[in-house]
């Protein structure tokens, strides 16, 4: 009876080490030139840079209503829960110039990293979009624990109180 407990504890073991195999990694220059490294797994996406952190990874695009609509909430989110959560959003629309973007995160306060649209950044689209059947609609976010697991999803603007609570939920 051990000998068959012991097995499936190893069969397990092995499944989920499988299951979070790094698919390809990334590193990305955000709007302060600073990198952020991203490594996509089969269950969702993990950044070394903010480690133990849960991580808000949103698309949005300048030319959204409702994604402009969302930065407020997330500056405060970000200033509140700091020490424990991370936002990092990346722009999907048409490219801003360097000093485009500046100036947008200088006009929103933005206070979390933006990584601007790029080849590379819509690698990682296509990627979340063969993962969550996500149609390209913005604003879109996903919610990653400590582990780069997706924890939830969000297709639309979400509040204040919403991300808090599930932010909070995560260990």
């Amino acid at each position: 009876m051990k000998k068959i407990t012991i097995l499936f504890a190893i069969i397990a073991l092995a499944i989920s080490l499988q299951a979070q195999n790094v698919l390809k990694t990334y590193t990305f220059k955000d709007s302060a030139n600073k990198s952020i490294q991203m490594q996509t797994m089969d269950g969702g996406i993990y950044i070394p840079t903010y480690k133990n952190k849960v991580v808000l990874l949103a698309f949005f695009g300048k030319n959204c209503p409702p994604c402009r609509a969302e930065i407020p909430g997330f500056v405060k989110l970000q200033k509140e829960l700091g020490k424990k959560f991370q936002i990092v959003a990346v722009h999907v629309q048409q490219k801003m110039s360097e000093p485009e973007l500046k100036n947008f995160i200088s006009m929103h306060h933005i206070n979390y990293p933006i990584i601007p649209a790029t080849n590379k950044a819509f690698e990682l689209v296509n990627f979340v979009a063969s993962r969550t059947g996500w149609g390209g609609q913005i604003p879109f976010s996903l919610l990653l624990d400590k582990q780069g697991n997706v924890v939830n999803t969000y297709l639309g603007m979400q509040s204040e109180e919403t991300l808090t609570k599930a932010i909070n939920s995560i260990k």
